[in-house]
């Protein structure tokens, strides 16, 4: 008997929903089972409060789970192309605006260039997160 009711623990653990999911668009959880997400991430996410399903795939749409991900091109020092037409650039693996600059200083003690770092991207996230909700990677009410 004990050794049914640990094979059916075991196997609700395998087919639990995710840790976050509840705070997912239905579709994003479909995403994430799919494989449309950043699982090297989803410990980090966890630690600093966010909703993991959601994030992991916020993370995989945005930078595909490259730390190193921007949307923009320099040369001689200027951005010469970005895909935000106000002239800001987005950087990291959640893809964090440089609008943010005095946030990112504050979070992680540095300049925009810091939101290369997992940690910092991953801080700052969360304090937008906790501040307004998942707006800001176009999830209104999340």
């Amino acid at each position: 008997m004990k050794r049914l009711i640990a094979v059916l623990f075991a196997v609700s653990a395998l087919t639990a929903t995710p840790v976050g999911a509840a705070d997912a668009p239905a579709w994003v959880v479909k995403k994430y089972n799919e494989g449309s997400r950043c699982k090297k991430w989803e410990p980090l996410f966890k630690q600093h409060g966010l909703p993991v399903v959601l994030f992991s795939y916020i993370s995989f749409r945005e930078s595909r789970c490259r730390p190193g991900a921007v949307n923009a091109k320099w040369r001689d020092g200027k951005i010469v192309w970005t895909l935000n037409k106000n002239g800001t650039y987005d950087s990291g693996i959640l893809q964090i605006n440089s609008s943010w600059r005095t946030v990112t200083r504050n979070v992680c003690g540095g300049g925009l260039d810091r939101l290369f770092d997992p940690v910092c991207n991953v801080k700052v996230a969360a304090f937008l997160y906790h501040d307004s909700g998942a707006g800001h990677w176009g999830f209104k009410g999340y």
